[in-house]
């Protein structure tokens, strides 16, 4: 899903050969072609994402059916995270990164001109394939490229590759719907992954053996974790709105004005961007909860904001959900990485990424049906509760006092 996804494969210091003394350059040109096409991978799915639920439900004249082809790209997405460890053992990184970057072309050139709903689920299969196994690669062949000692940089030049797109391209997608029709977004999309595995060709084998996090009783064992579990699910609740929020506004706001879908996705993607960023250096010294419950309550708000179909009142939405769900991005990982240790970090990404793909899709899933039953303004008031329960989630358990970080 079009969301920032934890970096996996930095390398273990004991792969490290002799570091020069001098700083290494962290820009290489290796590295930026490796942004890029990451870049171009995440604008494609960006694009369909609030597009899809539109084409469904005109597809298939039943607006419950909405959200089910979106849940098989996120289903997909999840299956490939899990096995891009056991196909980087068999295979090059640059030879996976084509060949998932195509497949995207694939599906969505096929979104662009097909029509029927099982063939959509054969293309929403295989966008959610070929976009889980480039994410994955992407990030792990980030650990692989950035020199010693600057791999946090390295992920944070990713974030900001994928912050564009995911800013960007769902307001864009509505423009082009507008203007255009859906298929022209779709076949927008097929162009940036063609352009992005144009580039993938230029890559070059990295020095040191890309990773991604290893699936296993390890990954659940991590989930399972005293403390964890419950931040997963708290996590999962807020994905769930976003996935809500991307899918169904759309339907609820319509595309055009000061109040519409691409005004509230524009303000949303950026406030989340920014306090993502922000928040991180918050909860380094004040610690997960302290930010994090306060902005699960503006979250509630923030949703109850959105349904009462008023121009400002709807941007003042976007603004502080979008604040409210970055901060809750971050705090999530920071908090499982707490319970879970820092030697767990790299199953604390993996299953970061599986609560952020599996609250998406499956929030649109089951809140298709509840909007097709009581429309999308009575369903949208019901979202704020998915806050109050991720806000029940996550308080501390123990006698009322200072939180602990």
């Amino acid at each position: 899903m079009p969301a920032l996804r934890a970096g996996h494969g930095d390398r273990r210091p004991s792969e490290a050969g002799a570091v020069d003394q001098a700083p290494q350059r962290l820009l290489s040109a290796e590295l930026v072609l490796l942004l890029v096409t990451g870049s171009l991978g995440m604008t494609s799915l960006s694009l369909a994402l609030p597009v899809l639920p539109l084409t469904v439900a005109e597809t298939t004249h039943d607006p419950a059916a909405a959200g089910i082809v979106t849940a098989v790209v996120a289903a997909f997405t999840i299956a490939l995270e899990l096995q891009s460890a056991a196909l980087l053992r068999r295979f090059r990184h640059r030879t996976l990164l084509v060949a998932a970057l195509l497949v995207q072309v694939l599906a969505m050139a096929g979104l662009a001109e097909l029509r029927a709903l099982p063939a959509m689920l054969v293309c929403g299969a295989l966008m959610g394939a070929g976009f889980g196994l480039a994410a994955t690669i992407t990030a792990s062949t980030i650990g692989s490229l950035a020199p010693p000692g600057r791999h946090g940089e390295a992920i944070g030049y990713y974030g900001l590759s994928a912050s564009a797109p995911a800013i960007l391209a769902p307001p864009l997608a509505l423009l082009v719907l507008n203007a255009f029709g859906a298929g022209s977004v779709f076949l927008t999309g097929a162009a940036a992954c063609a352009a992005g595995a144009l580039i993938a060709t230029r890559l070059r084998a990295p020095t040191r053996r890309v990773r991604a996090f290893e699936p296993g009783s390890g990954l659940f064992a991590t989930l399972a974790s005293p403390g964890v579990l419950r931040v997963w699910l708290a996590f999962a609740c807020t994905a769930a709105t976003y996935g809500a929020a991307l899918s169904f506004t759309p339907l609820l706001l319509g595309t055009q004005g000061l109040g519409s879908a691409p005004v509230f996705l524009l303000v949303l993607g950026l406030a989340r961007a920014v306090t993502r960023v922000l928040s991180g250096r918050v909860i380094d010294r004040v610690g997960d909860r302290r930010l994090v419950l306060p902005s699960l309550a503006v979250g509630a708000v923030a949703l109850a904001l959105l349904p009462v179909h008023a121009a400002l009142l709807t941007v003042v939405s976007a603004a502080l959900y979008g604040a409210a769900f970055g901060i809750a991005q971050t705090g999530a990982f920071v908090g499982m990485l707490r319970a879970a240790g820092q030697a767990r970090s790299a199953n604390v990404s993996g299953i970061w990424n599986m609560g952020m793909d599996a609250g998406f899709g499956g929030g649109t899933l089951v809140l298709a049906p509840v909007a097709a039953a009581i429309g999308f303004t009575r369903m949208f008031w019901l979202l704020p509760a998915l806050f109050v329960l991720a806000f029940a989630l996550v308080l501390p358990r123990r006698r009322p006092g200072l939180l602990p970080g």
